[in-house]
C-alpha cells in the first residue's frame, strides 16, 4: 500500500481536494441546497452528454473494461473485476441492509412539495440513494487503470472520468452531493485493496496476456 501512495501522490492529492471542497460545500448548503446548485443547470446538449457519461459508472461498463484488460494481462484485468464484484458488493449491502430508507431525490424533494428537473429518457428510482452505486463503480475502475499507468498526466485524467461520472448521477438526480462522496471513497478503498493484493503476485501467468497464456499452456 505504501508503494500506491508513493507513486500515486498528486493523484491522491488533487482527489483530496476535491473531496474535501465539496463536501464543506455540503456542510455548507446542506443536503436540499447543494443539489439543487449542482444539478441546476440543464440544456439539450449537456442533458444527452451526461446520460452517456453515467453510464461509465455502470456494472457492466467497468466488467467489459475488466474483460478487455484480462487480454493485455491477467493481473490487471483481475484487479478491475475483483475490484467491481467487492465495491459493487459492499454499497449494495450499505444501501439495502444500512441505509434502505435513504430516498432518491426525485422522491425526497417530492416529499417536501417541490418538483425538480427531470432529464428525458432517464429511469429515476425512488429509494437505496445511499451511497451511489455508480459512483463507487467509476472510481474503483479510474483508479484501478490509474494505479497501472506511470504517466502522472494520463492518471489525472482517469480521476476527471471518475468525478465527472459522479458528478453526471448529481446532474441527473438520481443521487445526492453525499451519495457520490461516499461512494467514491468505496470505490478508491477497492481499488486500493486488490492493487495491492494483486501486485504480490509473482506468478509468471499474472503477467502474459489471457491468449498469450492459452497459447504457453497449450505449447
Amino acid at each position: 500500500m505504501k508503494n500506491i501512495v508513493r507513486e500515486n501522490k498528486l493523484l491522491f492529492a488533487a482527489y483530496l481536494l476535491i473531496a474535501l471542497f465539496f463536501f464543506a460545500f455540503l456542510l455548507w448548503q446542506g443536503k436540499k441546497e447543494s443539489h439543487l446548485v449542482l444539478s441546476g443547470f440543464h440544456t439539450g446538449w449537456l442533458d444527452t452528454i451526461m446520460k452517456l457519461i453515467t453510464f461509465m459508472g455502470n456494472g457492466l461498463f467497468m466488467v467489459f473494461a475488466g474483460v478487455l484488460l484480462l487480454f493485455r494481462r491477467i493481473r490487471s484485468g483481475l484487479i478491475i473485476l475483483s475490484s467491481f464484484l467487492a465495491s459493487a458488493l459492499a454499497a449494495q449491502l450499505l444501501k439495502h441492509l444500512v441505509f434502505p430508507e435513504q430516498l432518491r431525490p426525485l422522491a425526497w424533494f417530492h416529499k417536501l412539495g417541490t418538483e425538480i428537473y427531470k432529464v428525458d429518457g432517464i429511469v429515476y428510482h425512488s429509494s437505496f440513494s445511499f451511497p451511489s452505486g455508480h459512483s463507487t463503480t467509476a472510481f474503483a475502475l479510474f483508479f484501478g487503470l490509474a494505479f497501472m499507468v506511470k504517466n502522472q498526466v494520463l492518471k489525472l485524467f482517469f480521476l476527471f472520468l471518475a468525478v465527472i461520472t459522479a458528478y453526471s448521477r448529481v446532474y441527473l438526480s438520481q443521487h445526492f452531493l453525499g451519495d457520490i462522496i461516499a461512494g467514491s471513497l468505496l470505490g478508491i478503498v477497492s481499488a486500493i485493496v486488490f492493487e495491492t493484493i494483486f501486485s504480490r503476485i509473482g506468478a509468471e501467468w499474472a503477467s502474459h496476456g489471457l491468449i498469450s497464456f492459452i497459447r504457453r499452456r497449450n505449447a
